[in-house]
């Protein structure tokens, strides 16, 4: 407003006054208008005062008068933004003009509403500072009579009275006789000049002529509001109803005014619907039937009248309701039937009709109660901030061009907060930054919060916003905060539906005005060039000129995104390029692994050509397109990129440097995927993965991978999952061979039979060396049927956390070399490594080996091949399954008959029935425990075996049952089988044994009798 008023003191100077003429004044406000100072108010004040009294020296003129026409528009934009504009000013004007004396200074403000209620949002405190300056001036209150508003319209319609239709001079006559009899134009209406004026008035009917004066002098802008319904388009305006036909049918009446109404001020009334009610009658005229059209002209007659809230000059009475839809015939009738269809209720002669029957409720008393209860808001900022919109922000600019979604979180915090914790403003992932707004609600908190901003240490990822002085929402909040009072507070409100619902409508309206002053003030999501921020931003502790003079938060975010992640890759594909992956994407990225490890060198890791699974959109928008994985001059591989396209290098080789830093030293995946998500890299959890498995199959042969601390020598599709899910549990370790170890490697290399390309690599020998022995079963992993060097070699393997320490330290030791192997003994080394693992790989064929021999032991047999004992063992046993109940005897019996089965497979299975262990996972007690169990089933079998040989037995001819009695009763029996060549033997020897019998017989079958009850009792 100063510079306003300055400027036009500089014209009025410039166009009055002769410019030959000497006025210091004319320089001090050219000097003024070209360098504005902090002080400009009181300068302008001092300057009005100097023109006026340089004018009464030099008896130019007696002094200035100010005309601010228009100083609601002041008024309204200092009560939004106090920071900009102080109505301070204005009491300064008007102390300085009433100090003015000979020298005059007169100011004059024309305004169309009354000087409070500009301010009728603003705090207690504030709304009193501005009523301290509308005492400073004097208020002339101007109403024109009917009358002489009568006399302007006419004026301003200047309707030719003789063009008007047959009948409307005397039909007007008429009816502004019985208008100004009811009343309708106030006691001392001149009812003469008001009657010849009336045909004057066409096409308004008499009866609109009051409700216009006084509808616009409540809710518009008196006369100005009046002729812009006289002579604009605007729907159901005047100038929109002359298009009709000229005739007495088409009269301008209050129900074609209350369309108007709706049209044009329906939102405007709705906020003040408590004082009109027009919610209420907005409602039951929208959903009453068009077809009824007398009923719908009644109820929008009364409707109007209901609005404006007459009083006894407007009564919605059946005179006036007569008068106004021109007394049409059915009139009675339509407002009995809607009196009867409770649309339509008559509340005595006081009161006239209304469309609602009666409120117990009076809400502008119980407003005016919770006024008093809350005349302040004391914590506005954590009001505010539960309201306002927390939206991560995003860099759409960015997003577009490097196929990266990012976003900065939303943060707000009072100016205390700002200062409590500066530290604490960090963001979190999976932001890429953070907004923080400070909601300053005084101008001193703003400059302190903007202070603190200055010192705080720099951070690229936060971009700080302060917001003007928020107190100007003070009075929005206290009006919301009072019709939550009078819902909460008024019992009364159970028992009146109307009353209810009118509350309720006036909360929405108060949300609804406070979030739009909300996004006007701390609004900034479509902050563009046309559309200023309100909020003062920093980065890096420096105000941003960018984005507080017009220009876009978005095109900012993304320039920022791109100065802080310009290592960046560039993958565009949303199934992987994001934080979060779906099931789907998740599940391909898994199956993408997988032909990773294990297809690196077919083309297209084996994907087909001819269709397209979710993990061949993956592989070709990252592995290919990247040329990660491509062919090159010794086939398809996968390795870092020439050309880069995808901008994929940076992050490879940034992993490499990490881990070549401190070589052989472990990092922890989840630190090296928080080093790839920070700037300037940016990485999305989605891709890292794809990243680190490209990275270690192209270093495969040097890269150790650690899970919960334990080396890991095989890498499959699982233990990527975990790794994906559980980073902070595996560690990576480069581990890269100098000097004189490499060639103990080389020897070792011979060992487990590398190609020459891998015989220096580390890993390329510990894993082979890790695999073999994890691969072992488990009875080869327990067994003590070893070796000592063996069994220390098997230890050492076994418990391996570091790959370099067991090959240079743990292996030598373990194979009897002390200290550094010596280039002489590193073959030995290799040597005696090959015997010690060559001896855990036959540990369970040994194994087996002795439980044949323990079977046959058991059965009495030497020297006999295995698989033929087992074909006549086999024969032997269908004899003795015959009718065996015991399920042991039986199981057993059944293993023996199964002669068909591999022997290795057919050992497992019988060593399991014995010992209820399989043999590849036994311990040392459980080889035990099968010689005793074995030796108890076949003397159990050979029992039962004789027991049934005999006539009718099944048993082959070549077996022989011996069975000897002694005098004491033990028995001893047992069933011999010979075979073809034993048979042939046996005869020889019988031929020499009796050769060498005596004659007595007798004595000779005893002497036969003792040397075999001594020969079975040895073969038991």
């Amino acid at each position: 407003m100063s510079m306003a008023l300055l400027s036009a003191l500089s014209n009025s100077l410039r166009q009055n006054i002769d410019g030959r003429k000497k006025l210091k004044v004319r320089a001090a406000v050219d000097e003024t208008l070209a360098a504005p100072k902090s002080n400009l108010d009181q300068r302008v004040i001092a300057l009005l005062m100097q023109a006026s009294a340089e004018l009464r020296q030099q008896d130019l003129f007696d002094g200035v008068l100010v005309i601010i026409d228009e100083l609601g528009k002041f008024l309204e934009y200092s009560a939004l933004n106090p920071e900009k504009q102080d109505v301070y000013f204005l009491q300064q004007l008007g102390e300085a003009s009433s100090r003015s004396g000979d020298n005059c200074l007169f100011t004059v403000g024309l305004l169309h509403q009354g000087f409070s209620t500009y301010a009728d949002k603003l705090s207690e405190q504030a709304q009193r500072e501005w009523e301290k300056v509308a005492e400073r001036f004097e208020e002339i209150v101007f109403a024109q009579p009917l009358s002489q508003v009568a006399a302007l319209l006419s004026a301003a319609l200047n309707v030719k009275e003789d063009e008007c239709p047959r009948g409307w001079k005397s039909e007007a006559h008429a009816d502004m006789r019985a208008a100004v009899d009811l009343g309708l134009f106030g006691a001392n209406a001149g009812k003469g000049a008001l009657v010849e004026l009336a045909p004057s008035l066409y096409p308004l009917h008499p009866t609109v002529l009051p409700v216009l004066a006084k509808f616009f002098r409540r809710f518009g802008q008196n006369e100005r509001s009046l002729f812009s319904f006289l002579l604009s388009s605007e729907p159901h305006a005047l100038q929109d109803f002359a298009q009709n036909e000229a005739t007495l049918s088409f009269i301008y009446r209050l129900p074609e005014f209350y369309d108007f109404i709706a049209q044009n001020f329906g939102s405007r009334l709705s906020a003040q619907s408590f004082r009109s009610h027009w919610s209420h009658i907005d409602a039951v005229i929208r959903s009453f039937p068009a077809g009824r059209e007398l009923e719908l002209r009644v109820l929008k007659t009364i409707g109007v009248l209901n609005t404006i809230d007459s009083t006894a000059d407007l009564l919605p009475s059946d005179e006036l309701l007569a008068l106004a839809l021109g007394n049409p015939d059915g009139l009675k009738a339509a407002v009995a039937r809607l009196k009867k269809e409770n649309l339509l209720f008559f509340r005595g002669a006081r009161r006239g009709y209304a469309l609602w029957s009666h409120t117990s409720v009076n809400l502008e008393h119980e407003l005016a109660k919770a006024s008093e209860s809350i005349q302040q808001i004391s914590s506005m900022g954590e009001l505010l901030r539960s309201r306002l919109d927390a939206r991560p922000v995003v860099a759409r600019a960015h997003y577009i061009q490097t196929g990266n979604l990012r976003h900065f979180t939303l943060r707000y915090c009072s100016p205390d907060e700002l200062t409590a914790d500066a530290d604490a403003f960090q963001p979190e992932h999976p932001a890429d930054g953070l907004m923080v707004i400070v909601l300053s609600e005084t101008d001193e908190q703003r400059k302190r919060a903007e202070k603190v901003i200055a010192t705080m240490p720099v951070n690229p990822q936060v971009l700080f916003g302060v917001t003007e002085p928020l107190e100007v929402l003070n009075g929005f909040l206290v009006n919301l905060e009072r019709w939550n009072h009078v819902e909460r507070h008024t019992p009364e409100l159970k028992d009146d539906r109307f009353a209810a619902e009118e509350v309720s409508r006036q909360i929405a309206h108060a949300n609804q005005a406070l979030e739009n002053a909300l996004h006007r003030f701390v609004g900034f999501r479509e902050l563009s060039q046309e559309k200023q921020s309100g909020i003062h931003w920093f980065y890096n502790s420096k105000p941003v000129k960018d984005l507080g003079r017009g220009g876009s938060l978005q095109s900012y975010l993304s320039k920022l995104c791109d100065s802080l992640f310009p290592n960046a890759p560039r993958v565009h594909n949303e199934l992987v390029n994001r934080n979060t992956l779906s099931s789907a994407a998740a599940a391909a990225r898994q199956r993408l692994f997988e032909l990773m490890l294990n297809h690196g060198d077919d083309p297209h890791l084996g994907l087909p050509e001819d269709k397209a699974p979710p993990e061949k959109s993956l592989y070709l928008s990252v592995l290919k397109e990247s040329g990660i994985h491509a062919e090159r001059n010794h086939g398809w591989s996968i390795q870092f990129p020439d050309k880069d396209p995808l901008h994929l290098r940076p992050a490879l080789e940034h992993v490499i440097q990490m881990l070549e830093r401190k070589p052989e030293a472990r990092i922890r995946v989840d630190r090296i995927i928080d080093e790839l998500r920070r700037p300037p890299f940016g990485m999305r959890d989605g891709l890292i993965p794809i990243l680190l498995v490209a990275i270690y199959v192209q270093h495969e042969a040097e890269l150790a991978i650690y899970e919960d601390g334990r080396f890991v020598s095989d890498v499959e599709e699982f233990l990527k999952m975990r790794l994906v899910k559980a980073p902070d549990t595996f560690e990576f370790q480069l581990c890269r061979i100098h000097g004189m170890r490499k060639e103990l490697l080389t020897h070792l290399a011979e060992v487990v039979k590398l190609e020459r390309t891998e015989r220096t690599e580390l890993l390329s020998i510990v894993r082979p060396i890790c695999l073999m022995i994890a691969e072992l079963p488990d009875y080869a992993k327990n067994t003590e049927n070893l070796s000592a060097q063996t069994i220390e070699l098997r230890k050492h393997v076994l418990a391996a956390e570091e790959p370099a320490t067991l090959v240079f330290k743990a292996i030598p030791e373990a194979l009897g070399f002390k200290g550094e192997v010596s280039r002489v003994e590193a073959s030995k080394l290799a040597s005696k490594l090959a015997q010690s693992l060559s001896e855990l790989r036959r540990a369970l064929p040994e194994c087996r080996k002795r439980m044949t021999e323990i079977i046959l032991e058991a059965f009495g047999e030497k020297a006999v091949d295995f698989s033929a004992w087992r074909r006549a063992i086999s024969e032997r046993a269908e004899t003795v399954i015959v009718g065996v109940t015991n399920p042991e005897l039986r199981a057993f019996s059944l293993k023996l008959i199964d002669n068909g089965t591999e022997e290795s497979v057919w050992l497992e299975a019988l060593g399991s029935l014995v010992t209820r262990v399989p043999p590849s996972r036994w311990r040392d007690k459980d080889e035990t425990a099968f010689r005793e169990g074995i030796l108890a089933l076949v003397k159990q079998f050979q029992r039962v075996e004789s027991l049934h040989f005999g006539e009718g037995s099944q048993a082959p001819d070549n077996a022989v049952r011996i069975a000897l009695t002694q005098k004491t009763g033990e028995e001893r029996d047992q069933v011999f089988h010979l075979s073809t060549s034993q048979a042939k033997e046996a005869l020889m020897l019988r031929k020499q044994l009796q050769a060498q019998m005596p004659k007595d017989k007798k004595l000779a079958v005893a002497a036969l009798s003792q040397l075999l009850w001594e020969m079975m009792d040895s073969s038991s």
